[in-house]
């Protein structure tokens, strides 16, 4: 996701996964089990196509070019307003100035979470799919085999 691109790697693992819980045998009393593992699977499936179209989504460049624009005039106002030099009134143009361009390096990180330096780790993911490993090979019973 850091590349904007889906991992083919990661692709497979989910398919592995959502072919185990479809294939393995179970008894008649373990359908529900089996049923709400596969809700579960749907569930995170959905979420994870989320987080796929959201990270090729961003701020149009129109809007960007406006926002710019728009923060620049505003920033030029308070530089005529404050024509008479002097320390507070250049103070206060410069706090605003600030205050603008942080606010747009904000909308720029936010922008695509994945890769800049409030990006998300991979380590919940990692850590969720070792207890899901770990929960699947505890409930199969020593010696059972997985369907073909």
């Amino acid at each position: 996701m850091q590349l904007r691109s889906a991992s083919p790697a990661a692709s497979a693992s989910f398919q592995s996964l959502w072919q185990t819980v479809e294939t393995v045998n179970t008894d008649p009393a373990d359908n529900q089990i089996r049923g709400h593992l596969l809700s579960l699977l749907g569930t995170a499936h959905q979420s994870r196509e989320t987080r796929l179209f959201q990270m090729t989504q961003s701020v149009p460049g129109l809007v960007w070019s406006l926002l710019i624009i728009f923060a620049s005039a505003l920033i030029g106002c308070m530089l005529v307003f404050a024509a008479e030099a002097s320390l507070s009134k250049a103070i206060l143009v410069g706090v605003f100035a600030s205050s603008l361009t942080l606010a747009l390096l904000t909308v720029r990180v936010l922008d695509f979470p994945f890769e800049s330096a409030l990006q998300l780790s991979s380590r919940d993911f990692s850590a969720t799919l070792e207890k899901v490993d770990r929960l699947i090979a505890a409930a199969r019973p020593h010696g059972a085999k997985i369907s073909e």
